[in-house]
């Protein structure tokens, strides 16, 4: 029987998705991830020989391991096809060291997309592992251990235990704080805008806003100023036109979706989290089931390169032709530059098969994975579409040191926003010439007030963090989910804060470690991991320029850490109801607490703020109180920890189906609301208002009502 050729991926549904479309001389096998990685133990560098990595097999991973070993034993060719990046480098390369022994030809195959003729294209021209992006992978690696080892046991000694500084994260931490006392640093002033409305002598209105005042683009800065512009600003005023033109501006079409730029834009029009974009985007990269057969249906999700290949726009040329006529075509190929810095070994996102329309196969996709491929698709498309051309009068209006300024923009050809339905019109200008007088016929000042730089959204703070270059589109989504993980940050209406504890984090880290954690610094170590990909600076020197002066700036740290934790220990006017030693804040796994300064001989602690109940313990009477657990709010007995007794919250809602009490268990998935007396159970809370149909207590989801009996889902179609 015939030796067959192993394919080892690193994902299970990249391996359904290339099995699907290979023959049967073929065999797929995932390693579900890493296979190695340092050890959680122990630093795991060997920082006086090199800084030697000491990877260990994942606890875990053994069964895996053995079974790739088993199936790649009697195959004729093995092929490492993790994906086409540092991280899958890595992989490959760990898979490499553990097949070393079975002495097959053992070969690199990159697959930037999940297509046949790409998976065929790319086992026919297999290339050898990467070392340069292995080491880049290792500096990367190597640097974060030192730096989350070393500095993360401050924390413990200070805070708490758990707590990390990593290298990164603690730089994005560290803009999310300083941007948070800019604000708090902030004093708002007031301003004052005018909006007028003013006619021509044919008695044709039209609106205007103020422009300049004394020649000086600004607003209106004071009181005084203000009262002089209303008393000299009476309806009736006659101004004089200063400047009218017309202009034909274009919008040109962006290019196509970058990591970053996905993120951003699936964060902008979505309120998607960074780590589900790039979750959902995966899906899509590794395969979807389409009557056709099963299909990756974009190209490789992270990228920092807006390139595209020339065979790949000659097919979309042709798609924009056929399908919007030719007069939407951009008349020659459109190139758009990457930015300094950029690695170009990836295209940009783009769909795999540009006739697979998102509409097309809406019903094979979950919403959110219609909402991305759409997005993804759509800007495609559009970025070798014609520009949306405009036609736009604008005209300026006089009277003594102050200018008003009036437009109108109509579309005059659609261009590329006939796809992405961002054609704009505004305003509405009668004929004008220089030299015309228009009557002010009604003005209103409003005011406003100066604000600070808003705080970040993940869009902001991703676009923040590739310009200052930091990160990699790799590592975007992840850097933010770490400083959620952590409760350093928390999102509120779409904006990122510090939390209490990520202030703390960022008041001990930083001004102990300046250089390491600036951002300039960060930005320097990424270019070094560049110059290591790119084969011209080793990593072990470039791990080495980061140590030397980390090591001062930790050994600086650890002369002074019990001033530190003495420093940053916040004292209480209290004294321990036990052995009568002060009272002082801790932090534990759900926030502070109050506890004994003589710990560990005296082990007392009770919380900070007591949220009262209203309800009595029934078990020993005394007063119930709202305490926070694992997943949320509990009542708890007030004498604990003689008296132990805790129960859910009570929702203020009875049931819809009984009338009877319901509580509240918090859950993994979160809150479920379920009736104490029959069976009645929802994720989405009973609120006081009736179904008009069947007048049943309806139900709050995603900020409206609706009632589960009377607005039943529709069934997907299968």
């Amino acid at each position: 029987m015939a030796k067959k050729k192993v394919i080892i991926v690193e994902s299970p549904t990249k391996s359904k998705t290339i099995k699907g479309f290979l023959g049967s001389q073929y065999v797929l096998v995932s390693s579900k991830g890493h296979i190695k990685d340092l050890p959680k133990s122990k630093l795991g560098v060997d920082v006086e020989n090199n800084f030697s990595p000491q990877y260990i097999k994942i606890r875990g991973k053994a069964k895996i391991i053995n079974e790739i070993k088993r199936v790649c034993k009697n195959s004729s060719e093995i092929f490492l096809a993790p994906d086409p990046d540092r991280e899958g480098e890595a992989i490959a390369q760990h898979l490499a060291e553990e097949l070393n022994s079975n002495g097959a030809n053992v070969r690199r195959a990159l697959f930037y997309e999940i297509t046949p003729d790409h998976v065929r294209h790319a086992l026919a021209n297999p290339t050898t592992i990467n070392q340069n992006l292995v080491d880049a992978h290792k500096a990367r690696r190597v640097l974060d251990r030192i730096v989350g080892y070393y500095t993360s046991p401050i924390l413990w000694t200070i805070i708490k235990r758990g707590l990390s500084a990593g290298r990164v994260q603690s730089v994005a931490l560290r803009l999310i704080c300083e941007r948070e006392e800019e604000i708090d640093r902030f004093v708002s002033t007031p301003y004052w805008v005018a909006d007028a409305q003013f006619s021509t002598a044919d008695n044709e209105r039209f609106h205007a806003v103020l422009l300049r005042i004394g020649g000086e683009s600004r607003k209106i800065s004071s009181k005084e100023e203000l009262k002089r512009l209303q008393d000299s600003l009476k309806d009736g005023t006659i101004f004089t036109v200063t400047s009218f033109r017309t202009t034909n501006p274009t919008r040109l079409p962006p290019p196509p979706f970058i990591t970053s730029t996905l993120e951003q834009e699936a964060s902008k029009r979505f309120s998607m989290s960074a780590r589900k974009t790039m979750h959902i985007a995966q899906s899509l990269y590794e395969g979807i089931n389409l009557p056709e057969g099963r299909i990756g249906l974009i190209t490789y999700m992270r990228t920092d390169s807006i390139r595209v290949n020339a065979e790949a726009l000659d097919r979309l040329r042709e798609y924009i032709a056929g399908k919007y006529g030719s007069e939407y075509l951009h008349k020659e190929i459109r190139r758009f530059k990457d930015r300094k810095g950029a690695q170009a070994g990836h295209e940009a996102i783009r769909p795999t098969k540009i006739k697979v329309e998102p509409d097309t196969i809406k019903e094979h996709l979950t919403p959110e994975q219609y909402k991305i491929y759409k997005l993804i698709f759509n800007r495609y498309v559009a970025s070798q579409m014609a520009p949306a051309r405009y036609r736009q009068k604008e005209a300026i209006v006089s009277f003594g040191d102050v200018d008003f300024r009036a437009e109108e923009l109509k579309p005059v050809f659609a261009g590329y926003q006939i796809l992405t339905g961002e054609i704009t019109e505004r305003g509405n200008l009668p004929k004008m010439a220089v030299g015309d007088k228009v009557t002010l016929t009604e003005i209103e000042f409003e005011e406003k007030q100066t604000e600070p730089s808003p705080r970040y959204t993940e869009a902001t703070l991703i676009k923040k963090l590739e310009v200052n270059g930091i990160g990699r589109p790799s590592t975007y989504a992840q850097i933010i989910q770490t400083l959620f993980e952590r409760h350093y940050v928390v999102k509120s209406e779409g904006r990122i804060s510090p939390t209490e504890l990520g202030i703390q984090v960022y008041k001990i880290i930083i001004p102990r470690f300046p250089n390491i954690f600036a951002v300039s610094f960060t930005a320097k170590m990424e270019k070094e991991f560049d110059q290591v990909e790119n084969g011209t600076k080793s990593w072990q020197n470039v791990v080495r320029e980061f140590y030397d002066p980390f090591v001062v700036s930790l050994n600086d740290v650890k002369k002074e850490a019990d001033k530190l934790k003495e420093k940053f220990t916040e004292k209480v006017n209290k004294t321990c109801p036990k052995c009568d030693s002060p009272l002082i804040i801790r932090w534990g796994k759900y926030g502070k607490f109050l506890a004994c300064s003589g710990f560990p001989d005296c082990k007392y602690s009770e919380n900070i703020i007591v949220e009262k109940s209203n309800k009595k313990c029934p078990e020993c009477n005394r007063e119930l109180i709202i305490r926070h657990g694992r997943f949320g709010k509990f009542l708890a007995c007030s004498g604990y920890p003689e008296c132990r007794h805790t129960e859910n919250m009570v929702h203020d809602v009875p049931c819809r189906e009984c009338g009877a009490e319901m509580i509240i268990i918090a859950t993994k998935r979160g809150k479920v609301f379920k009736c104490k007396q029959c069976d009645f159970s929802s994720f989405y809370p009973p609120i006081d208002e009736k179904c008009p149909t069947c007048g049943k207590t309806m139900l709050a989801k995603r900020g409206k009502s609706f009632c589960p009996d009377c607005h039943k889902p529709k069934k997907k179609k299968k």
